[in-house]
């Protein structure tokens, strides 16, 4: 017996509903508060994994850049974000994105409990600390924030670079943390501090370098004491004058100077030379994990459904021309099984 068309007609409808969460309206809006500027490496990267996620999807793109590397003042930031809001307002996204921590503390605590849903990433406090998850709440977040989480591999690079040292019979009893005096090295401090590393080495964490001569002479130091180094953040390091050192230079200076073996979590600094190898974690994967969450959301899943997590696994790089230079032969294994390999004679 042949169903009525009035029948098939329903059932069709139905099915259009039931499928209808699951398929992103056209021209919907996303707005990305970016909390740095547009022509610093880490930003590209994040809106390069953040595109690639939504690719193929009908969207409108809108953002705005806090600039809050290079200007570092309380002030600045609070100034930036009614502008910011302002901007917000006006274009009426679906989803907001917030690029690390300034932009997810002040933009992302400004709609929390609000209707619009947020998406954070690159985000090195904890986010309880910020007020946007409740403890114990990271799997079922609940309310209208979600987001990735930048944890560094610190373990892991240590003991990349334990393994190759002792495989040059190296010994080294100290790893030295050098870092800037920036908003996220202070954070990425104060989550080392939080944490038992169970390395061969003491980590000591020297104090953030807020200028060029502090740096220089803390590099120096781990020279003459022949400690192991870990290079983190290069970007707000500042003259004599008071004025930003390009990062480019802070990194090519330290490249020459430091005769140490060192890890970094930054893919230019290893490439730079700045370091000898290291487990990455990218602002590209950073935001395509971001980019995903958004395309669920877009899609019709709860915000308050989705994990607050971070990307499963680091890329392994090791720069073999600073190998060449420190004297250090690479193991067979660590050079078959690296991710990325720089070497500047080939």
């Amino acid at each position: 017996m042949t169903p009525p068309s009035s029948l098939i007609r329903t059932l069709c409808c139905l099915f259009i509903l039931v499928m209808l969460p699951v398929v992103a309206a056209a021209g919907q809006r996303v707005f990305i508060v970016y909390s740095y500027h547009p022509g610093y490496f880490w930003q590209q990267d994040e809106e390069r994994g953040i595109r690639e996620a939504l690719k193929g999807m009908d969207l409108v793109f809108a953002s705005y850049c806090l600039d809050s590397k290079r200007h570092q003042e309380e002030s600045w930031l609070e100034q930036q974000l009614k502008i910011c809001l302002e901007q917000i307002k006006a274009f009426q996204p679906d989803v907001i994105v917030t690029c690390d921590d300034n932009a997810t503390r002040s933009v992302g605590r400004a709609f929390l409990k609000r209707k619009t849903p947020v998406v954070f990433l690159g985000l090195n406090g904890e986010p309880e600390d910020y007020g946007l998850v409740e403890a114990g709440k990271r799997l079922h977040p609940g309310g209208n924030i979600t987001g990735v989480l930048e944890r560094h591999y610190y373990r892991d690079a240590a003991a990349l670079l334990q393994t190759i040292l002792l495989a040059n019979n190296v010994k080294v009893e100290k790893l030295d943390v050098v870092t800037d005096d920036s908003y996220t090295s202070n954070a990425l401090l104060k989550f080392l501090r939080k944490k038992s590393w169970k390395t061969l080495w003491e980590q000591v964490l020297l104090p953030p370098a807020s200028t060029f001569s502090q740096f220089k002479k803390q590099i120096q130091e781990i020279n003459r004491a022949g400690h192991a180094a870990c290079i983190y953040n290069l970007e707000t390091i500042k003259d004599e004058a008071g004025r930003y050192v390009p990062d480019l230079k802070v990194i090519t200076w330290t490249s020459q100077h430091l005769s140490m073996p060192s890890i970094s979590f930054h893919a230019m600094y290893l490439e730079r030379g700045a370091a000898l190898c290291g487990v990455v974690v990218s602002g590209r994967t950073q935001g395509y994990h971001a980019g995903l969450k958004v395309k669920q959301i877009l899609r019709g899943s709860a915000v308050g459904n989705i994990p607050v997590d971070q990307p499963p696994k680091g890329t392994v790089i090791v720069n073999v021309s600073v190998a060449r230079r420190l004297g250090i032969r690479i193991p067979l294994e660590i050079l078959l099984s690296a991710d990325i390999l720089y070497d500047d004679e080939k």
